[in-house]
């Protein structure tokens, strides 16, 4: 309270405190403020600008449906938009979120943008979680989630390097790379990885990546790994060869006998044959172990048929598939054999040193093998393939157990 001197009546006057305070601050904090600010705006428009970009980038991806190309036994969809259960057929379409479900007796194979395949087997639990293409820049995108039992995952080449395909299971993400076959199983809180060619890249649930090789085995439990085995190499097959046509005479059973080379280490050998390339449990019509490298079976009728061996560890542990070789068995017709297939205008062109295209000409339908390589042949009889080598030997063959024979030097 303030009164002035000499005025004893004057009433007395009041001050209020002023509003603001000023303070001293140091050129050094004044530069941690100010430079503070700054970051925080830089983040928050940077992280603007990302969001835009992102959702540009996620604009050009178009979702593609996958499509079961092939459906043995019970298997069931859970649409994701209705959430309804429906039984599954081949050549139904398949969304993001779609739960595809196997039964005991049940198995199914999926398609999906990149051209890569997921063959699950009884009692699995598949979600789709995306399967997209970049219209821009052609990059696939393939996300998938086991829930519980066994599938197999095989890739081709990638489209572009940004490809991305990705199995996600309890405690690990699998990221196969190109030209890869895998089996994967999810039984209880454990993960099995199994790579029979190519490569997988797994980073579990707490952050560690690392590369799964060919020809090995990987067990994860609660997000880290349990340990790590080696599989057994794949058999050579040899006998018969892939894609032969046998002929068989009606009514009467077909001794085929299938041979493959050794394996080191291996103590017994088991074979599979199937009417279905997949090798789907209901497509399967033969299995057996043995402790040879040939086993004969008996067809009692004719047909498509496809067939593999693996080697077997001294612990049972099971080694890497065979590639899968096709064999055709046809009934001959009587009298079938007497004319031959005509095999004609035939020429041998080079292509690069030691390498030679042969082409020609045969019946509509025939099979063509040259050195024992596959021709492909067109509606016409033509056949064409580039392979190395100076002499050729051109065998045909056909549904009726028909035969030629050419051979041709370049």
């Amino acid at each position: 309270m303030y009164v002035q001197p000499g005025n004893k009546n004057a009433a007395p006057t009041k001050f209020k405190r002023p509003v603001l305070e000023w303070y001293l601050i140091s050129r050094r904090t004044f530069y941690q403020v100010v430079g503070g600010f700054l970051f925080l705006v830089a983040a928050i428009a940077g992280l603007y600008f990302w969001k835009r970009h992102q959702d540009a980038i996620a604009s050009e991806f178009e979702t593609q449906a996958a499509r079961l190309v092939q459906v043995v036994g019970e298997v069931s969809i859970k649409r994701a938009r209705t959430n309804q259960i429906e039984r599954a057929t081949t050549n139904a379409q398949l969304e993001p979120g779609d739960v595809i479900i196997t039964a005991s007796d049940g198995s199914a194979v999926i398609q999906y943008v990149d051209r890569s395949v997921l063959k699950m087997k009884q009692d699995s639990t598949v979600i789709i979680q995306q399967n997209a293409k970049n219209s821009k820049t052609d990059q696939q995108i393939v996300r998938n989630r086991v829930e519980g039992g066994t599938v197999n995952i095989s890739t081709g080449a990638l489209l572009t390097p940004g490809d991305i395909n990705e199995l996600a299971a309890k405690g690990v993400k699998l990221s196969p790379a190109q030209n890869t076959s895998a089996e994967v199983s999810v039984i209880g809180d454990q993960t099995q990885a199994q790579v029979e060619r190519g490569e997988l890249r797994a980073t579990t649930d707490r952050g560690v990546t690392e590369s799964i090789s060919a020809q090995t085995g990987v067990t994860f439990q609660d997000g880290q790994k349990l340990g790590q085995y080696t599989l057994l190499t794949a058999p050579r097959l040899t006998t018969p060869a892939n894609a032969r046509i046998l002929p068989a005479e009606y009514g009467k059973p077909l001794p085929v006998a299938f041979a493959w080379n050794k394996v080191a280490e291996a103590t017994q050998y088991q074979l599979q044959l199937a009417d279905s390339q997949y090798f789907l449990n209901r497509a399967l019509i033969f299995e057996k172990d043995t402790d040879a490298t040939t086993l004969t079976y008996h067809f009692p009728q004719g047909g498509t048929y496809w067939w593999r061996v693996r080697a077997l560890g001294r612990n049972g542990q099971p080694g890497v598939w065979s590639e899968e070789f096709r064999l055709t068995i046809i009934p001959r017709e009587p009298g079938g054999e007497a004319q031959p297939i005509y095999i004609g205008n035939v020429r041998v062109s080079r292509e690069a040193s030691g390498v030679y295209k042969v082409s020609g000409q045969t019946e509509p339908g025939a099979e063509i093998r040259i050195n024992g390589r596959t021709a492909p042949v067109n509606s016409e009889g033509q056949f064409s393939l580039v392979l190395p080598g100076q002499t050729f030997r051109i065998v045909a063959s056909d549904a009726r157990g028909r035969h030629g024979e050419k051979v041709v030097t370049n």
